[in-house]
């Protein structure tokens, strides 16, 4: 459109009382001189908005092709025009004006008012903002604990599909995801003439549209996104290239010759700090936005080793310009794939927080991502979380872990090593919803509910469980080119010196990338007679071999094969045990393994920076996705105790959760004396939580009854017969029985008005094996074993 200046017609609000924190809109009739209503440098729309305390706010507006959504996900076209969203933190009066501005001048509109009022409901609670601890808070000060998963694209219509997912993601308790701005996705640039992308600086409006909906769904549900603004694909022609296609590339009528010239072209930066501006304008306002991410695994682009200064300083550069136009200060993060990138990024103050992504099929993943957690939380001294895991390939995980085991260690490993929130697990549409697994967010929603992360600044603390003596089983955590600790000390509880003391996914040869060789030594101190496992992984280069030297003489030298134990006796006292390899090339490494040196209860535990609370996650590490299929669940651990160190002597009440139901199952005063603590452990199959306070009131916001307000039997009972259950405190009262197996998932369910004795007949379906009955009415909960033969 062409006039002499540009002129505003009519300033339309949509209302002009809004909540605290919710969306101010207007619409701006004008007439301006500009050929792409996309771009900010042929036309500006502009609001300075001055609130109650008089600070002045500046805000983008935007172009948007408008649309009816349907009940069934389906969109009408509804006009276009310029439009400017806003949300107002303070409530009170608010004045606004607007500005527009082209190639001809600006010209601004008189001031106009509207009243904020106070929240209408308590989802209203403001930004993500960082606290003083390593976790995440609201702008009411409240603490925000992430719990969910990836959900980085839709399969089919974006509204469907989002809306099944987050459903039963929040029917859980789950209250995150991830999301891609890719171009199969609700990504809103690319090329022209594909999908009805129109190139640089041309935005899709249906796949915006769909955002419009999906950010103000999560708000309205409490649900938080990270919001990534690119991916690996469109910067690399090596890993799920899409550089042919992007719109960067000059082939497209881009500005970029290769990939590298992405991050330092300026044309390039121009571009991509364009989109950014319209992104927030458009959705900045949204409260549900808890954070931009810059780059999904960047490392992945075409010759990174030989361009990370430039990556490096791209990302300073777009984060420094994201905190500068972002009227909301969202916090800003980025990723890479590998543990080991890259310092020169997360070490930069306006990158806010850091996260790991983990692949590896190993039995108890969660210490692979426990350990990157505690190791981010030591070297960047800044929030951090796990951003993806997995354990294998898609079209097979159904198979692999049937039930989840995995995605249910995976949440609570993280969580309770450090992280401001759960293990994001990957596969969220072929997965987590085909086979049904949002049970597994439940009881960590529930257990986390009131625990005070924040307000106590919870920080990784040592931990010891006795009378379970075990193995030691070592997970390497760096991928291609990390170099691991040299020297790593086993202490007798099976912790590690250094605590953070990391090992190389990789055994390097002695011909080929020599560079990254950091053959590891483990000083030990065998309490008995015992073994010392090299397990090789399931990938290999050209002629590697495995060595073991015990105390410097070599008891082992053999050629190397993919996924395969050596093994070596080790006599009983202190010894130094290498491991080398001297063959051409490299050889993967699934573990180290020293009998008799650890527990079969691994424990997780966080302790407060006052030292008078602590929290914990304690797991049979053989209940896991490798073992429970192929042995079936481990028999119970019994007669094992909990001790821990630093406390503040005093008289503590110790609860101890049910990880699957949320549940109690045991709650007694303990007693630290000497800044110790040493507690019996319940029974334990799968796992536990536990919470040591001096508060007596239980935390959760269910009531928990006592196992001795109800009995079943008999017990075993057979599949297809009949169960008694008597039961105290719910009688006359409705509610419901359900049938839990041992990952959680609920395979029998009845409503029921509870009685004090009454019977049930089980399903005939039933395998043999452990499960729970759980009973429930109102905020009334309790559950029991039940062994089906």
């Amino acid at each position: 459109m062409l006039v002499a200046q540009p002129v505003i017609n009519q300033v339309s609000p949509l209302n002009t009382t809004v909540g605290q924190y919710e969306k101010f809109e207007v619409a701006i009739d004008l007439s301006a001189s500009y050929s792409n209503p996309y771009d900010y440098d042929q036309i500006t729309v502009k609001a300075v908005f001055t609130g109650p305390d008089n600070q002045n706010i500046e805000v983008d507006g935007f172009f948007m092709e408008d649309f009816i959504l349907s009940a069934s996900g389906g969109l009408t076209p509804d006009g276009d025009g310029f439009k400017l969203r806003f949300a107002p933190h303070l409530t009170g009066t608010w004045s606004y004006t607007l500005s527009v501005s082209d190639s001809n001048g600006t010209v601004s509109h008189p001031a106009q008012t509207f009243a904020c009022v106070s929240a209408a409901t308590p989802h209203d609670r403001g930004f993500v903002r960082l606290s003083n601890s390593n976790y995440l808070q609201t702008d009411n000060q409240e603490q925000l604990l992430l719990i969910g998963e990836n959900m980085c694209w839709q399969n089919g219509n974006p509204y469907q599909d989002y809306k099944k997912w987050i459903d039963k993601m929040t029917a859980m308790g789950g209250n995150y995801f991830r999301l891609w701005h890719a171009h199969w996705g609700l990504g809103i640039e690319w090329k022209s003439g594909w999908s009805q992308f129109g190139g640089l600086r041309d935005y899709q409006q249906v796949k915006s549209r769909y955002q419009d909906w999906l950010y103000e769904y999560c708000s309205a549900n409490d649900v938080y996104i990270m919001l990534a603004l690119q991916h690996h694909g469109p910067v690399s022609t090596q890993v799920n290239p899409n550089w042919s296609d992007s719109p960067y590339n000059v082939a497209n009528g881009g500005p970029c010759q290769n990939t590298a010239e992405f991050f330092t072209n300026q044309a390039a930066i121009d571009h991509t700090k364009n989109r950014y501006r319209y992104i927030i304008a458009r959705w900045g306002y949204s409260r549900s936005i808890m954070s931009w991410e810059l780059f999904n695994e960047v490392e992945w682009t075409d010759n990174y080793d030989q361009i990370r200064t430039d990556v490096a300083l791209w990302h300073a550069e777009m984060a420094q310009y994201i905190k500068s136009i972002d009227p909301y200060q969202h916090l800003v993060t980025t990723s890479f794939a590998k543990a080991e990138n890259d310092p020169l990024v997360w070490g930069n103050t306006e990158i806010d927080f850091t996260q790991t992504h983990y692949y590896f099929n190993t039995p108890n993943l969660e210490r692979l991502l426990s350990s990157g957690i505690k190791s981010y939380l030591d070297e960047y001294s800044k929030p951090t979380m796990n951003g993806e895991f997995g354990i294998g390939l898609s079209n097979t995980l159904g198979q692999v872990d049937p039930d989840g085991i995995h995605i249910h260690n995976g949440l609570w490993g993280p969580l309770f090593s450090g992280s401001m929130g759960t293990g994001m697990t990957w596969w969220w549409d072929i997965y987590m919803e085909v086979e049904d697994h949002y049970y597994h967010f439940d009881g960590i929603a529930k257990v986390t509910e009131d625990i005070p992360f924040k307000d106590k600044n919870l920080q990784p603390a040592a931990a010891t469980v006795l009378g379970a003596p075990g193995d030691l089983s070592l997970t390497p955590a760096l991928d291609w080119g990390g170099i691991g600790t040299d020297t790593i000390t086993v202490n007798p509880d099976g912790s590690l010196s250094p605590s953070n003391a990391s090992l190389g996914k990789f055994l390097y040869g002695a011909s080929w990338n020599t560079q990254f060789r950091s053959p590891p030594v483990f000083m030990v101190d065998y309490p008995q007679d015992g073994t010392f496992t090299v397990s090789t992984g399931s990938n290999t280069g050209n002629n590697a071999e495995v060595q073991i030297m015990l105390d410097g003489a070599q008891v082992l030298s053999v050629s190397a094969q993919t996924s395969r134990d050596y093994t070596i006796n080790v006599p009983a006292g202190s010894h130094i045990i290498k491991v080398d390899n001297n063959g051409t090339d490299w050889i993967s490494i699934s573990s180290y393994s020293f009998s008799s040196l650890g527990s079969k209860i691994d424990a997780y535990v966080l302790q407060s920076q006052d030292n008078n609370f602590a929290t914990g996650w304690l797991i049979s590490n053989e209940y896991n996705h490798t073992t429970v299929p192929q042995s079936g669940p481990p028999a119970p651990i019994t007669g094992t105790s909990l001790h821990l160190e630093n406390l503040v002597d005093s008289t503590y009440y110790l609860k101890w959760y049910n990880c699957l139901t949320g549940a109690i199952v045991a709650s007694d005063p303990v007693n630290v004396v000497n800044g110790q603590l040493d507690a019996m452990i319940p029974d334990i199959q799968w796992d536990l939580a536990f919470v040591l306070d001096q508060n007596n009131t239980p935390i959760t916001s269910l009531e928990v009854l006592p196992e001795s307000n109800f009995k079943l039997y008999p017990n075993p009972a057979a599949a297809g017969g009949n169960i008694s259950l008597e039961i105290s405190g719910l009688e006359n009262e409705r509610g419901e029985i359900q049938l839990l197996d041992v990952s959680g998932r609920q395979v029998w369910r009845q409503e029921i008005v509870f009685a004090s004795a009454q019977e049930f007949r089980l399903p005939s379906s039933l395998a043999q094996g452990l499960y729970w009955v759980k009973v429930q009415a109102g905020d009334r909960v309790g559950s029991q074993a039940i062994v089906i033969r």
